[in-house]
């Protein structure tokens, strides 16, 4: 019998291990695939390192910071770019708007000042809208959700936005229309890499002493008899049951889970992401580019970055890389897949004129189920819902898939470290 069993080895599911274990329980993790790292774990490719899309380690907590000191780290400066119809505007476009003619300047500008005031209820449409005005609205961040979300804006609420939209003052938008001289509006001023062993290095110092059992695939849970099935037939019986996985699979495993409930979880969706990564014989692909968003509607990828830029234990010495990443959904098929859509991907990578296909040396397609919670209208409301069954069940929820949230690393990080709490539950 396990004291505590955690449900999958992701970023969430270590930290829960690993404050378990600090509380005075012993914990015990099961992964459904043969590697542990989840979203965070990487992949090799004729001796190019890629990991499972771009991450960056950045963050104001104290506790997750001092998880990132345990590794040897490369400091960046965060600053992307925009691609559109063959220029490269700074990030966020919207204090960006320098290098677009005179006449576009005017129509962004006169529309920022006219946008309409906030609304009550507003969908995210009508709040791009509402903080940028129209023209920079429907020209940017609202083409920019059909590539990333799938669907438009007008189908997705507000809850997920908290500071990840910067919102510029009109000095701001005019100033970043008349120099390109303007300074960073990102998150923090600094992001962080492993210096070695891609990003999945920063949780290594953590793994000590930790009990996970890799291909352990559960498929069904028993709440009040307390145990869980994997798909080998084996069976598991626990204290405490912590889960990172996806609400919707949670919630359709349940023993005894309600028609409301299994019908609500139906109902939660996100993006799935297409990867393509490449592998280049010449050691200057993407000139300056860290990473960049696409909001060319005709170059399917919605966001790429250079992994050797991370760091150059990425890529064979004098070799440079790239990854794509292109989304889609239920509600947005991926139109093509394998060879067809890597063809693709380097043609628009000569297009952006970011690398050539004659050096090209190696490439690779591959899909991650589970990108970003997708928050359409009335989501929150319909997540809760199956959530609060969840915790009645004695489950604790973790993780961007576990608690069906946009979490980034260090949030789901701390997301695990609610199992220290777990000691004190009957």
């Amino acid at each position: 019998m396990a004291e505590v069993l955690v449900i999958g080895a992701g970023v969430a599911g270590i930290s829960a291990a690993v404050h378990a274990r600090r509380a005075g329980l012993e914990a015990v993790v099961f992964e459904a695939k043969e590697r542990w790292g989840g979203l965070l774990d990487h992949f090799h490719l004729g001796g190019f390192r890629f990991d499972n899309a771009v991450h960056f380690a950045f963050s104001n907590n104290d506790h997750y910071m001092a998880v990132l000191e345990l590794t040897d780290y490369i400091a960046h400066r965060p600053e992307p770019y925009n691609y559109e119809q063959g220029r490269w505007l700074k990030h966020p476009v919207q204090n960006n708007l320098y290098p677009l003619t005179a006449e576009e300047k005017v129509e962004a500008i006169k529309s920022f000042v006219e946008r309409p005031a906030r609304g009550e209820n507003s969908d995210y449409g009508q709040w791009l809208v509402e903080q940028f005005g129209r023209s920079i609205a429907e020209r940017y961040p609202a083409r920019y959700t059909r590539k990333y979300w799938t669907v438009p804006a007008e189908q997705m609420s507000t809850d997920w936005i908290g500071n990840r939209l910067y919102r510029p003052s009109l000095e701001e938008v005019l100033f970043g229309a008349m120099t390109n001289e303007t300074p960073s509006t990102y998150y923090l001023p600094e992001m962080r890499y492993p210096s070695r062993g891609g990003y999945s290095a920063f949780l290594e110092p953590l793994l000590q002493g930790l009990d996970i059992k890799t291909g352990r695939e559960v498929v069904y849970i028993d709440p009040v008899k307390k145990y869980v099935k994997c798909r080998d037939g084996s069976r598991e019986y626990y204290r405490h049951l912590v889960s990172s996985m996806p609400l919707p699979e949670l919630a359709k495993m349940i023993e005894g889970a309600p028609d409301a409930v299994t019908q609500a979880a139906e109902t939660l969706w996100a993006t799935s992401v297409a990867l393509v990564s490449l592998g280049f014989k010449t050691p200057q692909v993407a000139g300056d580019h860290l990473w960049f968003y696409i909001y060319d509607e005709d170059i399917l990828p919605a966001r790429a970055h250079a992994p050797y830029r991370k760091s150059p234990a990425n890529a064979p010495e004098g070799c440079s890389s790239l990854q794509f990443e292109t989304y889609y959904s239920r509600h947005k098929p991926l139109p093509c897949s394998g060879d067809v859509l890597i063809e693709q991907v380097i043609e628009a990578a000569e297009k952006m004129q970011l690398a050539s296909r004659q050096d090209l040396l190696v490439s690779d397609f591959r899909t991650l189920p589970y990108g970003n919670v997708a928050f359409d209208r009335g989501m929150v409301e319909r997540r809760d819902f199956v959530l609060d069954y969840v915790r009645g069940q004695g489950i604790l929820p973790i993780g961007r898939f576990g608690e069906w949230a946009y979490l980034w690393a260090d949030q789901s990080y701390l997301s695990g470290k609610k199992a220290e709490t777990l000691s004190f539950m009957v």
